[in-house]
This record gives C-alpha cells, structure tokens and sequence, in this order.
C-alpha cells in the first residue's frame, strides 16, 4: 500500500510525496495523533486547534479529487504495524523533515519495508554553503497538486475520518477565539495580502507592538505547520520583487533575509553547543514571581501586555518575544525551562528548534556568553509611546493619560484602577543581575555540575 504521512506538511499544493505516490495508484493519505507527541511536549490546545483546522480544509481538497483523508491515534511505529497486518507490504512517501523528527526510517528499516523521502537535502552541508543549497531549492519548479487521488476499498478499523472523535482526545491548554486559523487557503491569502500592501512598512514597524501585527508577514504559524511551503513563498515574493521600486525592494528583500535565517536555524540550532555555567548562574527558583510573569500580573504594563496578548492572540512580535524572555530569565535570574515551556504552549507559530535557539541565546547559553538586560519600561517608551498596545490588553490602565501609561504608579489616581504595583524595580533588578553574572564568571573555584545547566526548552521566531 502507497502510504503518505502527513505531519507538518498539512497542505496540497507543493507536497511532492502525495504527488508522487498518487501517480502510482492506490493511495492512503494519514494523519496520526501521536498522544506522547501532544502531552510531552511544548505543544497544546491552541496547536492541536490550527492542525485540526488544517486538517478539515486539507481534507476536503483531497474529497473534491475523489479521495479521503484518515486518521489515527496512537504511536506512529503501533500504526504502522497494524496497517502492514493489514495490506502486507507498506511504501511510505514522506517529507525529509518528517524523518527527521520521528523514528519512521528506524521502522522502516526494522520491518523491510521501503520509503521515499521528498525534499532538498541538507544533512551534509556546512552553514557557509546552506544559503545556496537552499535557494536552489527554492528556484525548483513548485510541485501541481494530484488531479485525481485514488484510495483503497479496505480500510483498517483502526483509521477514522470523523473529526468528531477528536473531541475525546485531550490535550493541555486551552482553545483560543483570536489566533490565526489553520489551512492552506489562509496561508495563501495572508501572503496574498503581504505582498499586495501590508509589506510597505515592514522594517519600520517591525519592532511596534500593534502595528507590527499587520504589516508583519504574519506567515510564521503557517509555515512552521506546513499549509505553505517555503517554496512558494519565495517564489511569489521574488515575483513581486520584480515590480517594486528601491524603498519596496529593501522591505521584502529584509523579509527574504529572515526566511532564510529561520530556515538555516531549523537546520543547525541543535548543533550551537551550549555554555553550561551560564545557566549555572541561574541557581534559585521564585514561583510566585514566575505566576505574576506568566499571567500578566507583573505590575509592568508592557510585560503584562505582552503576555496577556500572548494568551489571548498566540502571537507576539519579535521585540516583545524576546523582551518577555529576557525580564524573567535576566532580570529575574530563574531558571529558562519551566518560562520557556510556558511560551511554547503559547506561541502558535512554536517550531522547537527555532523555539529553543532563540530562548538560549537571548539568555546567553550559547554565543559569545553575552547576555543581554532589558529595561521593559523603556521599551515600551520607545515602541509603544502613546500606550495603544497596553491599553488594548491592560484595561484597568485604559483611562490613565499617555504620560503615565508606562509608569502608572507614579499617576495621582494610581491605587484607584485595580492594577497592582509593580512586582519589582526592574532597573534595579537589572544591576543586581549584572553583579550576580560577573561574581559567579569569575569565581574560578565555582564547581559545576550538568545537573544544573539551564538546558532550556523552547521561544518562537515570526518573519
């Protein structure tokens, strides 16, 4: 049986495996709901919201060409089995990118069956040559969509294709109504719109709060779950490249540039060693001060904003993303883990590797040991002057005048809005950071343990 596994590669267009695997005959398009994979990692409800999202749309594309989308649940190599009980002999056609992060090819191999593995390969290339590996990838003609999809007429118990059964299947966290949503067609219409106007004040308003929101590509979420290839990205960008004057060029040109970073992180991020004894310098743990950071309650408006509209949205620019991380991780000194797990079952667009790359160079694991101390206040002075940002997500402070809206406990009116002092002077707290990191750096006879390196979990990346 002609078997494509579908994992973060929910869409039709551009998908050579299912291209290549209905041109034989027989095909089963699957998705399997692997429970370890949903309850043992950074992923939760508001992930499992945009798959299913993407899912339904996929499969209704594949209906409208005669075919049908199925389902599992239950670990990939226990699925696998029951189908080979079932049809005797299996060829998978996957994405590289699904090898890569499952043990399907040790399956594979075990069972003697055979696979096909789609995609540009990079497992041999140094990052000097990843950039023009990658776009030749990308200048590669997009792969059409099968015209006709034929399935089998025997299909195991064991698969489903009534969405109605994922209801039982629980996962963390909780839905949310002002994400993004999940499917090829949103994919293609959110570029759509980037490169028909949104990209004119990409670069100047990428680090603003409430209008980075709209003239970001905002394409992140669905490139990380597949419903857009980079291919096609590029391809469509690069044609409306050729239309642009100067100051046009320059802001998709910047967004070309960013593709290709994230791109070049997924590829190397687990091969940055990391630098133990700075994580070692985060030694104690508040949990108290960790609640107030993870619900907004800081009594910093732009921290709380920021993950306030983290819940309620799943996106944040990357400004905000790394000022939220650095507060805790810095200016707190707690340890990275348990803040970054937080943030990955929050971002909508958590792609591990990229998540995980970005939390420990912003607190200074891996690099040159820098770590950078952000004052929150006067980032929210710079980016968010007028405080639109904090009072769209902030209500109690949505009546304090401009001049006060970063600093509200210094408004006469301050104790009568129900918004609680702040939880610490974070400039202070800066400074003691900074002495704690150069006392711990140069005490030589500090004896470090692996047990305590600050190995950290997970942050996202937003083109």
């Amino acid at each position: 049986m002609n078997l494509v596994l579908f994992n973060k590669d929910i869409r039709m267009f551009d998908h050579q495996p299912f291209a290549e695997a209905a041109k034989i005959g027989e095909v089963l398009p699957l998705y399997v709901v692997e429970p370890s994979v949903w309850s043992e990692t950074g992923l939760s409800a508001r992930h499992f919201q945009f798959v299913l999202e993407s899912l339904e749309e996929l499969n209704l594309q594949i209906q409208e060409r005669g075919g049908q989308l199925f389902f599992a649940i239950g670990e990939i190599e226990a699925v696998l089995s029951e189908l080979l009980n079932e049809y005797e002999s299996l060829t998978l056609y996957v994405h590289k990118e699904t090898i890569l992060k499952r043990s399907i090819r040790q399956w594979v191999d075990e069972n003697s069956q055979k696979m096909f593995t789609y995609g540009p390969e990079f497992e041999n290339v140094s990052e000097k040559g990843f950039k023009s590996r990658w776009a030749a990838s990308l200048k590669e003609p997009v792969i059409d969509p099968p015209k006709r999809i034929q399935i089998p007429a025997n299909i195991p118990e064991l698969l489903f294709t009534d969405f109605k059964k994922f209801r039982n299947f629980k996962v963390k966290g909780s839905n949310i109504r002002f994400g993004q949503q999940g499917g090829e067609i949103k994919a293609l219409e959110t570029l759509e719109s980037f490169l028909e106007n949104r990209f004119a004040n990409y670069i100047i308003n990428h680090d603003k709060p409430l209008p980075s929101s709209l003239s970001s590509s905002r394409l992140s979420a669905y490139v990380t779950w597949g419903n857009i290839s980079e291919r096609v990205i590029f391809q469509k960008t690069y044609e409306r490249l050729q239309k642009c004057n100067g100051e046009e060029r320059t802001q998709l040109e910047e967004f070309l540039s960013k593709l290709c970073a994230r791109a070049k992180i997924c590829r190397f991020a687990n091969e940055y060693q990391v630098n133990a004894e700075m994580g070692a310098i985060r030694k104690t743990w508040n949990e108290e001060w960790y609640q107030l950071w993870a619900d907004g309650n800081t009594g910093i408006p732009i921290i709380d904003a920021a993950m306030r509209s983290l819940h309620k949205t799943g996106w944040l620019n990357f400004n905000l993303r790394g000022m939220v991380i650095s507060f805790i991780c810095n200016t707190l000194l707690l340890d990275c883990r348990k803040p970054s797990l937080a943030l990955a079952e929050l971002f909508l667009d958590y792609e591990p590797a990229i998540h995980n790359y970005y939390v420990k160079k912003q607190a200074g694991l891996i690099g040159q040991k820098k770590v950078k101390w952000i004052n929150p206040t006067k980032i929210g002075k710079q980016h968010d002057p007028d405080g639109a940002f904090i009072r769209r997500y902030v209500p109690e402070l949505s009546e304090v005048p401009a001049e006060f809206i970063h600093e509200p406990w210094l408004y006469p009116g301050f104790y009568k809005l129900g918004y609680q002092t702040p939880m610490v002077d974070a400039v202070k707290m800066n400074k003691l950071a900074k002495l704690q990191f150069e006392k711990d750096k140069n005490n030589e006879n500090a004896v470090l343990s692996p047990k305590k390196a600050g190995e950290t979990e997970q942050l996202s990346f937003d083109l």
